[in-house]
C-alpha cells in the first residue's frame, strides 16, 4: 500500500489574554455547578420548616413529656400505708354539712357542702386522699349535675355545685374508695403484671397454635415482638414451634388468678365497699330564678374549646353545655343534614363503637356492615347523602375472653397517619378502659403517640375535626384491682394533660355518666344520644 502524505493544519498558538480569559470562563463554570448542586439540596428540604427530628429525638421529647404529666399526677396517688379496716375512711360513719345555708338559692349561683371523713371507728381522718364523686339532682325532673370536690389533705373536703335549675335539688355524696385502698390499688397497676393472661394465635391454612403475649414479656426465650417503630409501641409473643410470627392471627385474655398483693392488702380490698352514700346533715335545697342572676349566654361550640368542671348538666334527660350552645338534635333530619357529604372516623374502645351502633340503629339510610366477629372493624354509608362512617379498635391490648384480630396499621396512631384529612373529615376518638389494668406511663405514652399524629393530621390538614372523648364510668361491681374507676379517673386527668393546647374537642363522658348516676360501661342509649348531641354541635353548631 502507497504511503500518503498528510497535512496537518494547526492553529495559532493562543494569545495571553485568551488564556486568561477562558481560565476565568472556567472558574465562573465550577462556581455556577457548586451553587447548582447546593440548591438543589435546598430545594429537597420541606420549605419554610426545618429538618423533621429523627426518631431518637421525637423518642426522648415524648419521653420527657410523658415523665412531666406522671410527676403532675403524683399529688393524685396516696401514700397510706394502713390495711386495717377499722382504721381506713368508712363513708358510713362520714357527714357531709351544708356550708352558709339560707332558705333559697338563685340558678346560676354556687353552693358547696364539708364532708368530713371519719374512720370505721367514727374517729375524724387526719389525712385526705379519698376518692368521692358527687352530684346534684332532681328525680322529678330528671335532671342531673357532677360537683368538684376540693381535697384539704387533712381528713375534710369541699365540694362545690353549680346550680343550673329550678326547684328542690338534692345532693349526693358517694364514697368510691378510701386513700389506704387507692394506695392498694396504685401498687396494683403499677406493679402487679399478671392480672391477665394474654394468648396469641397463629394459624395457616394447616396448622393452629397458641402461646402467651403481653406488652413485655420477661424471657430468654425466643419471641415475636410487633413494633412500631416510628412510637416505639410493641406487644410480644412467644414464638410458636412451628408457625412464623406473621401468622399471628387474634389474641385473647382471661383473667389470672395469681396473687400480686401481700395478704392483707388481699384481705382490704375484698373487705372494702364501693360507692357508700355518705350521710347528709341536712334536707334538700330550695332553688329559685333570680331576676338579678340572669345566666350568661354561652357561644357557639368550637375546636380547641377548654371543657370546664362541670360541663354540663341534665334536665328532661337533655344534657346542657355550661360552656357552649348546642343542638338537640332529637329531629333524624337534623342529624342526617349535619353528617351530609361527612366521613366519620371513629376510632378507639366499645364505648366509640356505641356511637355507630346509635346512629346505625336511628338513620334509617345509614346501611351497617354486620360481621361474626364481636370486636371486628365496622362500617356505614348513606349513599344519597355521602355519609360513611367506619368503627375500628385501638390495638393491643384488648381484655376480652372473644377473639381480637390482629391487622395491619391497627395502632390509632397508625390509623390517623393513613388519613389525609379535610373539612368533611371528622374522627373521634376514645381510648382507655383496656388499659386500666396497666402501668400509667403505658396509658400516658400510648396518649403522646395518638397527640403526636392527631397534631401531624392537623398539620397536614387544619380544616380536620378530631374530637377525644373521656372514659365512662362502669359498674360498681367491677373487678377493683384492674377495673376500678380511679383507674378511669387518673387517667382521664392525664388524657387532659395530653391533649392541653390541641385544637380538639372534647366529649366528657365521664361527666355525663356521674351527672346521670350511671355506672355503666356502655351508658344506655339517652346518654349515647347526648353524648352525640354535643359531638354534632361542635360540627355544625346551634343553628344551620
Amino acid at each position: 500500500m502507497a504511503a500518503t502524505d498528510i497535512t496537518l493544519n494547526r492553529k495559532p498558538p493562543l494569545s495571553s489574554s485568551n488564556k486568561k480569559m477562558i481560565l476565568f470562563l472556567l472558574l465562573v463554570g465550577c462556581f455556577l455547578y457548586i451553587s447548582w448542586l447546593q440548591l438543589g439540596k435546598w430545594f429537597d428540604r420541606p420549605h419554610l420548616l426545618p429538618p423533621s427530628p429523627g426518631l431518637h429525638d421525637t423518642a426522648t421529647l415524648t419521653e420527657a413529656k410523658v415523665n412531666e404529666i406522671l410527676q403532675a399526677l403524683k399529688r393524685h396517688i396516696p401514700a397510706v400505708n394502713q390495711t386495717q379496716l377499722e382504721l381506713t375512711s368508712s363513708g358510713a360513719h362520714s357527714l357531709v354539712t351544708l356550708m352558709n345555708p339560707k332558705e333559697n338559692y338563685c340558678v346560676g349561683e354556687m353552693v358547696s357542702v364539708r364532708v368530713e371523713m371519719n374512720d370505721f371507728r367514727g374517729k375524724p381522718k387526719t389525712y385526705g386522699g379519698d376518692f368521692i364523686l358527687a352530684r346534684i339532682h332532681s328525680p322529678e325532673l330528671k335532671a342531673g349535675a357532677a360537683g368538684v370536690p376540693e381535697d384539704f389533705n387533712n381528713g375534710t373536703y369541699r365540694v362545690n355545685f353549680t346550680l343550673f335549675w329550678p326547684g328542690s335539688v338534692k345532693v349526693s355524696v358517694l364514697l368510691m374508695h378510701s386513700s389506704e385502698v387507692l394506695s392498694t390499688l396504685w401498687q396494683a397497676k403499677e406493679y402487679c403484671n399478671d392480672k391477665f393472661i394474654f394468648t396469641g394465635t397463629f394459624h395457616n391454612k394447616t396448622l393452629q397454635e397458641t402461646t402467651r403475649c403481653d406488652i413485655n414479656l420477661s424471657t430468654n426465650e425466643t419471641v415475636c415482638e410487633f413494633k412500631d417503630e416510628r412510637n416505639q409501641e410493641s406487644f410480644s409473643c412467644f414464638k410458636p414451634k412451628t408457625l412464623p410470627c406473621e401468622t399471628l392471627h387474634y389474641t385473647r385474655s382471661r383473667n389470672s388468678k395469681a396473687a400480686c398483693l401481700p395478704d392483707a392488702e388481699n384481705q382490704l380490698l375484698k373487705r372494702s365497699k364501693v360507692g357508700v352514700t355518705i350521710q347528709n346533715e341536712f334536707q334538700d335545697i330550695t332553688v329559685v330564678t333570680c331576676k338579678d342572676r340572669v345566666p350568661q349566654a354561652a357561644g357557639n361550640c368550637e375546636m380547641g374549646m377548654s371543657s370546664p368542671t362541670p360541663s354540663g348538666f341534665f334536665h328532661s334527660d337533655r344534657w346542657s353545655s355550661s360552656y357552649c350552645r348546642m343542638r338537640s338534635f332529637q329531629n333524624v333530619s337534623d342529624m342526617n343534614q349535619c353528617l351530609q357529604g361527612k366521613q366519620v372516623y371513629l376510632l378507639g374502645d366499645s364505648t366509640i363503637r356505641q356511637w355507630i351502633e346509635y346512629f346505625g340503629s336511628t338513620l334509617k339510610n345509614l346501611k351497617c356492615s354486620h360481621s361474626s366477629e364481636q370486636h371486628a372493624s365496622r362500617t356505614a354509608s348513606d349513599k344519597k347523602r355521602n355519609i360513611t362512617m367506619s368503627w375500628k379498635s385501638h390495638g393491643f391490648p384488648w381484655v376480652s375472653v372473644n377473639s381480637f384480630f390482629i391487622t395491619k396499621g391497627m395502632y390509632i396512631f397508625q390509623e390517623l397517619d393513613r388519613l389525609s384529612g379535610g373539612e368533611n373529615t371528622v374522627v373521634a376518638i376514645s381510648v382507655g378502659q383496656h388499659l386500666r389494668p396497666f402501668p400509667l406511663k403505658f396509658y400516658v405514652t400510648r396518649l403522646m403517640n395518638i397527640k403526636q399524629a392527631v397534631t401531624r393530621l392537623l398539620q397536614r390538614s387544619p380544616l380536620t375535626r378530631v374530637f377525644v372523648k373521656s372514659e365512662n364510668t362502669r359498674e360498681l361491681n367491677s373487678e377493683i384491682i384492674w377495673a376500678s374507676d380511679w383507674h378511669g379517673h387518673l387517667q382521664n386527668l392525664a388524657l387532659r394533660e395530653v391533649f392541653r393546647g390541641v385544637k380538639v374537642g372534647f366529649i366528657d363522658a365521664w361527666e355525663f355518666n356521674v351527672a346521670a348516676n350511671s355506672f355503666d360501661l356502655h351508658p344506655n342509649r339517652n346518654i349515647v344520644h347526648n353524648q352525640i348531641a354535643l359531638f354534632l354541635s361542635y360540627l355544625c353548631g346551634p343553628s344551620f
